[in-house]
Parts: structure tokens; sequence; C-alpha cells
């Protein structure tokens, strides 16, 4: 499943610049910049376009994806590997990168030791069942220094012609701000982090009302 391309159909008349997938990948190499992580795993990786991305950032050393759907991840995971100019002059850092089939809602001992997890537009993919472990198994068990949660903002939908429920017809639920940040702060309070909201995709003039296209949650333990 292609989130990208499946978005763009919807977000075609309201443009953005740069794309909201990439805009989405740049806030996320923005906090690597700012707190410097080593070890940073992506949920719901998909076509790997985000661990691609932060595979020239030079402060990590672990890279690691996970997701459910392991067609995807084994078509897209050639962009991983290295490139040939890598064999001439081996960098100084080493780098590891290890994709998982898995799911979220299941504790994994592989997934432990990471300072940095991403979560970007996956939990509105979830079964209610899902969402319900989900808090647990990245807070509770993985415990990241830091968490990144990116999601749809339903406010904003109106906006997006063609849009009638959701987004993508994978989607289980889409939140609206205060939904989304009544989950956000009462899994913060409960496994002790602090979160900030925050966001991409700009409305348009005159509609600021409706906030951000994507919503973003970061906690910080």
């Amino acid at each position: 499943m292609d989130k990208n391309f499946q978005e763009d159909q919807f977000t075609g008349i309201i443009k953005f610049t740069p794309p909201l997938y990439k805009q989405r990948y740049q806030f996320i190499k923005d906090l690597v910049g700012k707190y410097k992580p080593k070890k940073v795993a992506d949920l719901g990786c998909a076509d790997c376009m985000l661990l691609w991305m932060l595979k020239f950032c030079s402060c990590i050393e672990v890279l690691a994806g996970v997701d459910i759907c392991a067609s995807v991840m084994k078509e897209k995971m050639h962009r991983l590997s290295p490139l040939p100019g890598d064999y001439l002059q081996p960098a100084e850092r080493s780098l590891t990168v290890t994709l998982h089939h898995g799911s979220v809602a299941h504790k994994d001992p592989c997934m432990l030791g990471f300072d940095l997890v991403t979560c970007i537009e996956l939990i509105e993919h979830l079964e209610q069942s899902e969402l319900k472990k989900f808090p647990e198994v990245v807070f509770g068990f993985m415990a990241p220094s830091i968490v990144v949660i990116s999601t749809p903002n339903s406010e904003f939908n109106p906006l997006l012609p063609g849009v009638t429920l959701f987004r993508h017809p994978d989607h289980k639920f889409e939140w609206n701000r205060a939904q989304f940040q009544s989950w956000a702060l009462e899994t913060a309070r409960r496994y002790d982090y602090s979160v900030e909201f925050s966001g991409v995709g700009h409305p348009p003039a005159g509609t600021e009302n409706v906030g951000f296209c994507t919503q973003i949650g970061v906690f910080v333990r």
C-alpha cells in the first residue's frame, strides 16, 4: 500500500509544497538534528522511504523498520542497500539497518534499546484492539527517550475534495485535534512522558481554524 500516492490523489487541488509526506519526513529529520539519537526505529515503515532519508543522518548508528506488510517492505528494501560508492570509500561511522515483519501490538525484544521511535500515519490503520495495546508496547515496553506520532486531522477533511469519510480506505478512524490531544495527554501521563503538539500542511488562507492537515505529537520521556 503506497500511502503517499493515495494521499496525493486527495491533496492535488490543495497544493502542498513540498508534498505533505515530505513535510512529515522533514519534521522527523529536524528532530533528529535537534536530539541526535543514535538508534531510531520506524514503526509502520511501509515503503522504507523515511528510513532511506534517515540513513544520511550522521548521528544515527542503528536504524530499524517494522511493518505488518512484508511484501511492501521486501519490494522497497533495495533502497536501503549500500551505494557502490559506500564500498569504495567506507563511511567513518558504522550503520546497521534491519527490517522486521511484525505488529506494533506485540512486544518484540528486537525492538528494545531505541532512542527515537517514529509512528508516521500509523495509528489510524490500527484496529481498536491493536490501538488499545499500542501505548503499552511503545511507551511501556520499548520506552524510548522520544516518540513521534503523526495522524490525519479530521477537521481538515472538508477541504480535501473526494474525501467523504476517511482519507484512505484502510483507515479505521480519523481524529480531530481534541480527540488526538486527549488520547496523547492520557498516554503521556500514564507512561511518564511530556507531549507537545505540532503539525504539517498549513490550511489555505481564511481556513486557519481547521489546523494542520497532519497533526503531530512529540513525546519526550
